[in-house]
């Protein structure tokens, strides 16, 4: 079985801010049977995501599929607080390319 990086495969795939202390991802499809397959995968998952940004799974604070707007969303903790000293993206939104890389497995 090969593999796609996610961004091969969702329409959208960003990040933004949840607050000064969450960031919040939106992997969104506009094809149902992409998104389904991308769903039953199993490829995103908190486990994955923690991996691809290196964070222990408890910094994963919510993760669910939406169907009918064919979307998952995925809120992290963030490493530092909004504005901290050390904060590169005070918005949240740069954060999203280590999950555009998650590989999908295809047919």
């Amino acid at each position: 079985m090969s593999s796609r990086p996610l961004h091969e495969l969702a329409d959208i795939v960003r990040s933004k801010n949840a607050g000064p202390y969450r960031i919040t991802f939106d992997v969104m499809f506009t094809d149902r049977a992409r998104y389904e397959q991308v769903r039953d995968s199993e490829a995103i998952r908190p486990q994955t995501v923690a991996a691809a940004y290196g964070l222990d799974i408890s910094q994963i604070s919510s993760f669910f599929h939406v169907d009918q707007a064919m979307a998952i969303k995925v809120t992290i903790i963030r490493p530092r607080a909004q504005g901290a000293a050390g904060d590169g993206d005070m918005y949240g939104c740069q954060h999203h390319v280590p999950l555009m890389n998650i590989a999908v497995p295809v047919t």
